[in-house]
């Protein structure tokens, strides 16, 4: 008969979220399901932040694909309200896809939260991923066939951007843990049906877990702690890479912290590794285009080989324009003047990203204020070395349909404390 599983401590607990939180962070979400591993998530980050004056907030969303799911939204609630946290549920609204639900659920799920987290302040959401979780991903992401990115698998921290910061402090604690910890404290729980649905390729993976421990729950623990160490082992390597491609990055490249645009030396991208060269490139076109996601591999492999042709050729590709220049000396590298942003009317007293690239700060006492692109608008006297090509990407402040400024040229006047930078570097 196997050993109980250990009980996780507050204290326990806490050496792991206090690795992965800065300094200084008094307020935190977390993400509640209902399941076990967020439930226990839940208390467990009450309790360590109870005696460091320390809020957190609960967000629970109820996606409406089940009849029931309003119900135990509530239910969440309820347990959490009797243990001392506030809980506020948000509700997937609106018609839902026939096919690929759990993508769209979890998309929705993530941007319910990232909006809950950015309403009240809060740039920390704490997620209950857990050990099986992560072999789980490691399995199928080996499955598609991805390469060192993919089966690091999950992060114990991820920034989406600057305001929006993804922590999974329970990645390298087994499940049964986190039930034993529930029990320990008479805490019930919800079972997700769908968990148990072979309809969907995570659960498949599970069964397959099982089916080849033979029943044996220790040497499905062995082999799953196994994968874990895999997906970590993966991790520094990945690490190890990005570093390297880091230090290219920054020999090749010359941003323009004003405006987003930068330069590159096609003849480092040509001496570099491919691995290294194919990274740097992806995370160019990131700050660049704003896409916090990488563009796909196959497409980045068409780009580098066509930047390390005799005459590098003009392509876009993530949102982003390359064009050579001095001969092919030189890569021009800026947004593409398509899917920007429309025209919004500022908030006072707001902070945002625009387009993925600006960081936007509104004054309190701003007023009637609007933020575009430049488009195709030319404002007169000016006098920079930006080319005309990345002239339409750049955001402008308009105030009753009078263009006021367009920082990025150096033209007009902003309103006192209103600030716009350039908020994506390597």
């Amino acid at each position: 008969m196997p050993a109980p599983s250990p009980v996780l401590s507050v204290a326990a607990f806490g050496r792991r979220l206090g690795a992965l939180l800065p300094r200084g962070v008094d307020q935190v979400a977390v993400a509640v399901s209902g399941g076990a591993d967020s439930m226990a998530l839940a208390l467990l980050a009450h309790d360590w932040a109870a005696k460091r004056n320390i809020r957190v907030s609960a967000f629970t969303v109820d996606h409406g694909l089940r009849p029931e799911s309003a119900a135990e939204a509530r239910q969440v609630a309820r347990w959490l309200k009797a243990a001392g946290m506030s809980c506020r549920i948000l509700t997937w609204r609106g018609a839902k896809p026939a096919a690929n639900r759990q993508d769209a659920a979890r998309e929705a799920r993530y941007g319910l939260l990232r909006d809950a987290c950015a309403r009240a302040g809060i740039r920390h959401l704490l997620l209950a991923h857990h050990r099986e979780d992560q072999a789980e991903t490691l399995l199928l992401r080996a499955l598609r066939g991805s390469g060192v990115d993919g089966l690091a698998a999950m992060q114990a921290a991820r920034a989406l951007d600057m305001d929006f910061i993804l922590l999974r402090p329970l990645l390298d604690v087994p499940k049964a843990d986190l039930v034993a910890t529930l029990r320990k404290r008479g805490q019930a729980w919800i079972e997700d049906p769908s968990n148990a649905n072979p309809a969907f390729a995570r659960v498949r993976v599970r069964q397959a877990l099982d089916d080849l421990a033979g029943g044996d729950a220790g040497l499905r623990a062995e082999l799953v702690a196994h994968l874990a160490l895999t997906a970590r082992n993966l991790s520094r390597a990945r690490a190890a890479l990005d570093s390297a491609a880091l230090v290219l990055l920054q020999g090749m490249a010359h941003l323009d912290p004003v405006t987003g645009i930068a330069r590159l030396d096609p003849a480092k991208l040509k001496a570099a590794d491919d691995e290294i060269a194919l990274r740097a490139l992806a995370r160019l076109l990131q700050a660049i285009g704003g896409d916090p996601l990488p563009p796909r591999l196959e497409r980045l492999e068409r780009l580098l080989a066509g930047l390390r042709g005799a005459k590098p050729e003009a392509a876009t590709l993530h949102r982003c324009m390359l064009r050579p220049e001095k001969a092919g000396t030189q890569i021009l590298v800026c947004r593409e003047a398509r899917h920007l942003p429309e025209a919004m009317t500022l908030t006072p007293d707001d902070r945002f990203l625009w387009d993925g690239r600006f960081e936007i700060a509104v004054p309190r006492s701003a007023r009637g204020l609007t933020l575009a692109p430049l488009g195709r608008h030319r404002p007169d006297g000016v006098s920079t070395t930006i080319p005309a090509a990345a002239w339409p990407t750049l955001p402008a402040v308009w105030r009753n349909g009078t263009l006021l400024a367009v920082p990025g040229l150096g033209c007009g006047s902003l309103p006192p404390g209103l600030f716009v930078t350039f908020g994506k570097h390597w």
